[in-house]
């Protein structure tokens, strides 16, 4: 896998529920209404096909953030569902997995002149998540984009992407795809200050874990890359236009230093109910 990599995934059935629903009962006298609901974009399994699978990581960090998660499936006729699965979630979570269908998103994903490999594409998905994406900035529904989430945002509307880093000149493609254990920092970000994303991290530089080998190349129209690798890879976008509309290329669901992210999405989430 080349994209966030997963490293515990779930079944698509109702365990995240199951778990929700215990934490709610240990919440007992709250206002259940409090906990929005956070829809999770699903992957396939790419060894057997036979399921589509949530990341347990994505799971706990939506519910120590206040919010109950609920999976959404990436599955053939999926992309007609997408405005009545939105209406009745309060914010979605777009996750990592496998590289972006060269073909997906009318071909214009990548740069003409990217021409690595690519492996892991799941065409169903990429349609789906571009849906997604297309349906949320119209509602102006909360949306946080990790990893392959936020080279999601970004290609859904109109943004460019590479292959690989080590085909942009400076990139340095051994510093973003880290070697198991995956909960520890492997290199350092720098967050341009006043931006949204400095604001809700509370600092400007950081150490980040990180597990991909693609990137953004241009923004999307409205948006702004405001944080970079110390190589210039883009870390960090976000839609100054919107209410919550922002992604980052590290995953960090894996070892939780950026608890306050996904508050501030939750939060951002609650604020819809």
């Amino acid at each position: 896998m080349s994209d966030c990599k997963d490293n515990e995934t779930l079944g698509v059935d109702l365990t995240a529920l199951r778990v929700a629903t215990a934490q709610e009962e240990a919440r007992a006298g709250e206002d259940p209404r409090r906990h929005p609901l956070i829809g999770i974009s699903s992957h396939p399994d790419y060894d057997k096909g036979e399921s589509m699978q949530v990341t347990r990581t994505y799971v706990r960090a939506v519910i120590l953030a206040g919010g109950i998660p609920v999976a959404l499936p990436c599955e053939d006729g999926a992309t007609d569902l997408v405005r009545p699965l939105l209406e009745r979630v309060d914010g979605l979570l777009l996750t990592g997995g496998g590289d972006i269908d060269p073909e997906a998103f009318g071909g214009k994903t990548y740069e003409e002149w990217s021409k690595a490999e690519v492996a892991y594409v799941c065409r169903t998905r990429d349609d789906f998540e571009q849906a997604l994406v297309n349906t949320a900035w119209e509602m102006d529904l909360p949306c946080l984009g990790i990893c392959r989430g936020m080279q999601v945002m970004n290609v859904a509307l109109g943004g460019r992407m590479v292959r690989d880093v080590s085909e942009q000149q400076g990139f340095v493609a051994d510093l973003h795809l880290m070697e198991a254990p995956f909960t520890r920092p492997c290199h350092r970000v720098h967050v341009q200050e006043g931006s949204r994303l400095a604001q809700i991290l509370g600092g400007c530089d950081l150490g980040v874990n990180s597990i991909h080998h693609q990137a953004i190349s241009s923004p999307a129209a409205g948006g702004a890359i405001t944080c970079h690798a110390v190589d210039g890879t883009p870390e960090g976008l976000e839609f100054p236009e919107k209410t919550f509309f922002l992604g980052v290329q590290w995953p960090p669901e894996i070892n939780g230093d950026n608890p306050q992210l996904f508050e501030a999405f939750v939060e951002a989430a609650r604020q819809r109910m």
